[in-house]
């Protein structure tokens, strides 16, 4: 039973009394006649004075000295960040080379008559050598090829594949003569594939005319050829022109518009890709965040650089700093030219505060902007426009110290816990009421976040191991939060006998405590809530039981040692005790008597229990009246019994106690109660009196 019951042993077993007070040993007859009378004890009993030799731990007196069992202890404390996980957050993109482009070509060429006379026929080619430095008839010239000539070497890439693009041939014709039909191919020097074909139907003397070819699906290499494939003039018959060897066609070649697919070029430096990515927090509770300050966490990334040449890229997070700097890392790439390059690594976030609000218009916006830029090698490399910057960039092992926004309207469920109720002891086959039992849970939180609780769960296990649940609490309940970081807003919530059933659950004689949190945060909408890493809400209990109550049934037994010499030379004896009290609790006393055995040999009251401590008169309100009227109580030992009691090696103490009426009337107890004790003997003795030296 609960340290009620033992504080009313202490305070109302008469036994007690007579073990503190009284010793057997002091019963010396030395001098007295065969027939005297000594008073033993004459003293007063002071609740609060017992109290003082008692087990006072969970003992205490309010301000009009009313006593109290008070008890407290920590339930559970509950880490409310563990409420709060970040997920990992990923950032994935892709970015091609899109539209890489050479220079436009724009080259020229010179074809002189005399080159492409060498190439000709006889007996034209004889007859027009013959004439050069001459004003003569220039002769016709048949349908033939004139030769192939080398393009000056192209710079700036070796080969180039296109998927769009114009290539333009422009003649000028220096020569004196009309050419027709001429058909002209741009053929790679290397392999000789055709590059284009240009068809000119007639060019007169000292005109340019020009033709263009797609150059979708064509590869061009930097080393070109011009092939004459066939060309035609009807001469100048009958009239005479100067003829000139060193007379030249003058050869433009130019590219417009051009797109290049794939190429084995140089690749200037420059900023290829520039972007922002806007990513949303992954949460999956309906979170609003607006800040987050880390104490720990990490960004990883995993980057395969597809262009084959070396690079430099940024990354930075503009709303992610630290000492209001943002965050921002270079990564160096440096290339074999050949192979695409894979780079992985990790920058600390430790110490960084997420902006997450895009300058107070919403939640969740994490920006994140990748700049890549080549650095030339200055050498030909291999660029296909399939080739793609793939990034993978991973924030996680995120561990915050602050947040701030609102965290939704999630489900609380706090793992249940229990705790001992160690004041309770077996109940000693009594009745216990308590009058007005109070327990007081407070719950401390440090979270700023409005919540609903429901304590359902919260229950008692018995003596028995059974369990009783609370019934009568409210639910839900509000749990009160902080308006401020670093502060703690506290919630009582009072069980009491007008609303639960406390008295069921303290009858009972408890052994455990369970106890445990359900509920909702943010039950009211959307607020704005703040969280530390250190934040929770912790869970303790105070019981408070003012000693107002009654008591049936409590039976007590103590056996002490009895000292049956002291006995030797006595023929009857007589005890008598007084007892008036402000105790408001009666005791019923036996006493039995046991040789060395331990079998009862005698009992004190042959007529069975005798009420030895009377109980002060008590109103319905509980409080005392008046004082008990004296009871007298006398204990006699005849001749038959004193025999006896010379044999005796231990006597029990028996009591029965019970507030007033039998338990029937609900008393306080207050620490000034006190009990009067009057103890007197009368004793008959032998006449060799024991001699004390």
């Amino acid at each position: 039973m609960m340290r009620l019951v033992l504080l009313f042993t202490i305070l109302l077993g008469f036994s007690s009394c007579l073990k503190d007070k009284y010793d057997f040993d002091n019963l010396n007859t030395t001098g007295y006649n065969p027939s005297v009378a000594a008073p033993l004890i004459n003293t007063d009993l002071v609740l609060g004075d017992l109290l003082e030799k008692a087990d006072t731990t969970y003992i205490n007196t309010d301000v009009n000295d009313l006593l109290h069992i008070t008890y407290s202890t920590d339930l559970f404390s509950y880490k409310v960040a563990d409420l709060i996980s970040i997920p990992s957050q990923t950032i994935s993109q892709s970015f091609g080379v899109g539209d890489f482009s050479i220079p436009d070509i724009n080259t020229g060429t010179s074809i002189t008559l005399g080159n492409v006379v060498g190439n000709m026929n006889d007996p034209e080619k004889t007859n027009i050598q013959s004439a050069n430095g001459n004003t003569a008839p220039f002769p016709a010239i048949p349908a033939q090829d004139g030769g192939t000539f080398p393009v000056p070497a192209l710079s700036g890439f070796n080969s180039v594949s296109f998927y769009q693009g114009t290539l333009t041939l422009s003649i000028t014709n220096n020569w004196p003569i009309q050419l027709d039909n001429v058909q002209i191919e741009i053929r790679n020097s290397v392999g000789n594939s055709l590059i284009g074909t240009f068809n000119f139907p007639s060019i007169a003397a000292s005109s340019t005319d020009s033709k263009n070819v797609n150059l979708a699906g064509v590869t061009m290499s930097n080393s070109l050829n011009m092939v004459i494939a066939s060309f035609s003039s009807p001469g100048t018959f009958p009239a005479a022109v100067p003829i000139d060897l060193t007379d030249d066609l003058s050869i433009g070649i130019a590219t417009a518009n051009i797109g290049v697919l794939s190429a084995s070029a140089i690749f200037p430096s420059q900023q290829v890709v520039n972007q922002t990515i806007n990513t949303n927090l992954a949460l999956t509770n309906g979170e609003e965040l607006n800040t987050i300050v880390l104490k720990g966490g990490q960004i990883s990334y995993d980057i395969d650089y597809g262009i084959r040449e070396n690079a430099q890229i940024i990354l930075t997070l503009p709303s992610v700093k630290k000492n209001n700097v943002a965050f921002s890392q270079t990564i160096n790439i440096t290339s074999d030219h050949i192979n695409s390059t894979n780079v992985t690594g990790t920058f600390d976030l430790a110490d960084y505060t997420f902006d997450l609000t895009n300058g107070g218009l919403t939640y969740n916006f994490l920006p994140a902007t990748i700049q890549a830029s080549v650095i030339s090698s200055g050498q030909a490399i291999p660029i296909d426009t399939g080739d793609v910057v793939s990034a993978q960039i991973t924030i996680d092992q995120l561990a915050f110290s602050y947040l701030e926004g609102y965290l939704g309207n999630q489900t609380l469920n706090m793992a249940s816990d229990s705790a001992a109720m160690d004041f309770f002891k077996s109940p000693l086959g009594a009745t216990i009421t308590l009058a007005d039992p109070k327990i007081t849970l407070k719950l401390k939180n440090s979270v700023g976040i409005p919540m609903d609780a429901d304590l359902s769960a919260m229950a008692v296990k018995d003596q028995n191991n059974t369990l009783i649940p609370f019934t009568g609490i409210a639910n839900p309940l509000t749990i009160n939060s902080p308006g401020v970081v670093g502060q703690t807003a506290i919630t009582n919530i009072l069980i009491d006998k007008n609303t639960t059933n406390i008295q069921q659950i303290l009858a009972s004689n408890p052994k455990e405590i369970y106890f445990g949190i359900s509920g909702t945060i943010n039950p009211g909408g959307k607020v704005t809530n703040f969280i530390t890493d250190t934040s929770s809400i912790t869970v303790s209990m105070d019981l408070d039981i003012p000693l107002y109550g009654s008591v049936s049934g409590l039976s007590i037994k103590d056996t002490i040692a009895f000292p049956s010499d002291a006995f030797k030379n006595v023929k009857t004896a007589s005890l008598r005790s007084i007892i008036t009290s402000e105790f408001p609790i009666e005791a019923n006393v036996q006493m039995y008597f046991m040789d060395s055995t331990k079998t009862v040999i005698d009992s004190i009251f042959h007529s069975g229990y005798e009420q030895v401590v009377p109980s002060c008169i008590v109103d319905v309100n509980g409080e005392m009246t008046a004082a008990s009227a004296p009871k007298q109580t006398d204990f006699s030992v005849d001749e038959a019994m004193v025999e006896k009691l010379k044999t005796a090696k231990y006597i029990i103490i028996c009591s029965k106690m019970a507030t007033a009426n039998n338990g029937a009337t609900a008393a306080k107890f207050y620490a000034h109660y006190k009990m009067n004790v009057k103890l007197g003997v009368v004793a008959k003795v032998f006449i060799d009196i024991k001699d004390k030296q």
